[in-house]
């Protein structure tokens, strides 16, 4: 009775013992990429089925299915950065830079393209001429003394060098001076040249109608370089347009043929002296020039036209003067050559210039300007 009573004591607390122990706890990892939701209950875990002898186990009659592939994809590192230098951005200035006329300058000593031929110019300009009103008068003096030693000697040697040194510094001074203050173009330093020429012959042919003294005509001949050379600056400006140096240019060429034609009608019959000759060809391209420094005040033809005039006057009135000496036994002495010869050269450059429209050339319409065309294109007005 006693271990009856024992048994049934250990029996009831073994099953309490059992009943307040708590139930163990499952922890599901998480494959990589699924989502599991951590509010969710615990799975209940169901109790494998109890197995009673002598009957075969019970089995799920749906086969568990495969779990499918599980990947996961790579995230590929940053690119390395660059080391190849990109392009690099100058520094701006400040400022946009000095301004002379209107133009930028192109150098701190130097304003514009044709600074610096119209500074050596004016030095080769000062330094021969000074030397040539040195050298002139004793040149004459040995030829009239007939005594050689009055320009080579140690004296005179003396005056060359000095006159040269003195010229190129004062041409080269002052040029440099206008220069740096005025804008000066490639147009105007090379214009200036041309008419610095025709100034100074113009200088010695009046010189020399005057006084057959060397000192006089050498430095009149110097004050008209220096003059054609400074109006060119002046009033020509910085910026001399290449229609209108070319037109003055052109006159003063043309003005130079027309009288050599005129006196090789004149010089058979012995109607002139060679000093007048030689006179007549240094005044008058000047006044060649002048007359179509003039002319620019009004008309305004363009370089192509004052060209093309040229090149048609020359080779017509060139051509009919030497088919009219062959015409008449190769005879030049003759004035009707040089007569009919200056005819067809005016005659050309006045019909090319009237006729020749250049905007009916295919793609110049655009370029130029169609003020000198009707409604219905026809050429109505020339060189301005």
């Amino acid at each position: 009775m006693l271990r009856a009573l024992l048994f049934a004591a250990v029996t009831a607390a073994s099953t309490s013992l059992a009943q307040g122990s708590p139930e163990p706890r499952i922890v599901v990892v998480p494959f990589p990429g699924e989502v599991v939701d951590a509010g969710a209950p615990p799975a209940q875990v169901t109790p494998p089925p109890v197995e009673v002898q002598g009957q075969p186990p019970a089995t799920n009659d749906v086969p568990p299915a495969e779990p499918g592939p599980r990947t996961i994809d790579a995230i590929s590192p940053p690119p390395p950065p660059s080391t190849e230098p990109g392009p690099v951005t100058p520094p701006q200035p400040d400022q946009p830079g000095a301004f002379l006329d209107g133009h930028p300058r192109t150098g701190a000593f130097l304003s514009g393209p044709g600074s610096f031929t119209f500074v050596l110019h004016h030095t080769l300009m000062g330094g021969v001429g000074l030397l040539a009103t040195q050298m002139a008068p004793r040149i004459g003096d040995a030829i009239t003394q007939k005594n050689g030693d009055l320009w080579t000697n140690q004296d005179a040697r003396i005056a060359y060098l000095t006159g040269t040194l003195i010229g190129a510094g004062v041409g080269f001074g002052i040029g440099a001076w206008w220069q740096f203050n005025h804008w000066i173009s490639e147009s105007t330093a090379l214009f200036g040249i041309i008419n610095g020429l025709i100034g100074g012959m113009f200088m010695a042919g009046i010189a020399n109608l005057v006084t057959n003294n060397p000192a006089g005509i050498s430095w009149s001949s110097l004050i008209g370089l220096e003059l054609g050379s400074w109006l060119t600056a002046v009033i020509g400006g910085g910026d001399l347009p290449v229609n209108q140096g070319t037109l003055i240019a052109s006159g003063a060429g043309w003005a130079a043929i027309y009288t050599l034609l005129i006196m090789a009608m004149i010089a058979p019959g012995g109607g002139i002296s060679a000093q007048g000759f030689v006179d007549a060809m240094l005044i008058v391209p000047a006044v060649g020039a002048a007359a179509m420094w003039a002319a620019t005040l009004k008309f305004n033809p363009s370089t192509m036209q004052i060209m093309r005039a040229n090149l048609f006057g020359v080779g017509v009135g060139g051509a009919v003067l030497v088919i009219s000496a062959l015409a008449l036994g190769f005879n030049f002495l003759s004035p009707v050559p040089y007569l009919l010869g200056g005819l067809g050269a005016i005659g050309a450059k006045t019909i090319v210039s009237l006729l020749w429209a250049e905007a009916a050339e295919p793609g110049r319409v655009a370029a130029l300007s169609l003020d000198g065309y009707d409604a219905r294109g026809r050429y109505r007005r020339v060189w301005w």
